[in-house]
């Protein structure tokens, strides 16, 4: 039997994690044999802004492999302790998004995930943010950034954010998004957030 030692011993970064043993992460994904319930686990910052009054539309542009999520409230780009917005370390760090919520019910029920394992298993991912004077753009290939812009606007622009997903085909393959999965888990949301305007435009069939 071979002896291992701490040479041995391989950290992984989260992204690492994700990227390496999708199955532990995408259990739902995998179990269900589609993508649907990726959509679903980027939106729990807007749930959280719902729930503060602060949100009350949600569109969801989806195809076959990809997605699009808008929405009617912003991100904080208000530095973090280590320098980076509060918005990149929502999309970089594993649990951030969940440390940031205002509303533990929204952790506990909605945000399984986070939206950090969702960028670390995509392709590509863009996130366009607006929010108190503020806007940051920024793009990930494979959960890494690529690009980021952060600048003032217009203290009149409205807040919003926008979301952009393209889960990587080589950590799902043979899955992908299918019209019937998306509207029941809509219609479930629908139920219990009754004063939230969820639009879906489907471009699976496309």
């Amino acid at each position: 039997m071979k002896e291992y030692n701490e040479d041995d011993i391989q950290v992984l970064s989260a992204r690492d994690a994700v990227r390496l043993r999708p199955q532990l992460y995408f259990e739902l994904c995998f179990n269900e044999g589609s993508l649907d319930a990726l959509p679903f686990e980027v939106l729990c910052h807007a749930f959280d802004e719902y729930f503060d009054g602060k949100c009350s539309s949600i569109k969801l542009v989806v195809s076959k492999h990809s997605f699009t999520i808008d929405y009617d409230a912003g991100m904080s780009l208000e530095p973090t302790p280590s320098g980076i917005s509060i918005a990149e370390s929502i999309m970089t760090q594993i649990g951030a998004c969940s440390n940031q919520k205002k509303h533990l019910e929204v952790g506990q029920e909605f945000c399984s995930l986070g939206m950090a394992t969702i960028n670390f298993a995509a392709a590509s991912c863009e996130l366009i943010t607006q929010s108190n004077g503020q806007k940051g753009v920024y793009t990930f290939e494979k959960g890494l950034l690529k690009h980021k812009q952060e600048a003032p606007v217009a203290s009149t622009t409205s807040a919003a954010t926008s979301i952009s997903v393209h889960p990587d085909p080589e950590i799902f393959p043979e899955l992908f998004f299918t019209s019937m999965g998306i509207q029941k888990k809509v219609d479930r949301l629908s139920e219990k957030l009754d004063e939230l305007t969820f639009q879906v435009l489907d471009n699976i069939a496309n």
